[in-house]
């Protein structure tokens, strides 16, 4: 068990920045968005930013949007043990902010690969974990389940329970698609009714991954 470190979207994008050289300004100019989007994601204070306008961004800096947002980080090759067990990078809920977030010392979990390809029929590298901090889809899922994330299936179809980015973090809910949507809209529904359920395009919502397994403390 290893503790992990989460860089938030902010630490992402300055890092980008420097790599290339750019400033605020230049970033702001290639990617079409006001100097003032590009300073309020590096400070952590957009409440709710265009999705869109953050495809620009990361377009502009030759990074995913995944990437972006921390959910396209390879597994490290390192970390591979010799008796065939990975180490599942985690992300964090709150991706927005300065610096890193570090959590409580969160432990990363490993798992057996063989395990993992027969039951999920995908590589570690494409797969998550995620501390579930809210009780919004209470009962099927509690907080502080630790939950297991396929980002190779962002696509409603069938529905699911899904890890979204909504601008301002990480969000569990469940998906589908809106009938006769155009253009194609999705339903995201919270299983605890206290929490709401509304309707969003499809190009405006990032779609991290399938939630396909989870675990529970007792």
């Amino acid at each position: 068990m290893t503790s992990s470190v989460q860089y938030t979207i902010g630490h992402r994008l300055k890092l980008e920045m420097q790599r290339l050289g750019i400033t605020s300004a230049e970033l702001a100019k290639r990617a079409d968005v006001k100097t003032s989007f590009i300073y309020d994601i590096m400070n952590g204070k957009s409440a709710n930013p265009s999705t869109v306008k953050l495809a620009r961004v990361a377009e502009s800096l030759g990074v995913s949007l995944g990437y972006l947002v921390g959910s396209d980080t390879p597994a490290s090759p390192s970390q591979l043990s010799n008796d065939g067990y990975v180490v599942i990078p985690q992300l964090a809920m709150d991706n927005l902010g300065e610096g890193v977030v570090k959590g409580s010392e969160e432990e990363s979990c490993a798992f057996r690969v063989s395990w993992l390809r027969e039951r999920f029929h995908t590589g570690p590298e494409k797969l998550r974990l995620l501390r579930l901090r809210d009780d919004s889809m209470e009962s099927v899922l509690c907080h502080n389940d630790t939950l297991l994330i396929d980002t190779s299936s962002r696509t409603p179809s069938p529905p699911g329970i899904f890890v979204l980015f909504d601008g301002a973090g990480l969000l569990v809910r469940r998906v589908e698609y809106v009938a006769y949507g155009e253009p194609p809209r999705i339903r995201i529904l919270p299983d605890n009714p206290l929490y709401s359920t509304y309707e969003r395009s499809l190009e405006e919502t990032l779609i991290i991954g399938r939630v396909v397994w989870f675990a529970r403390e007792i």
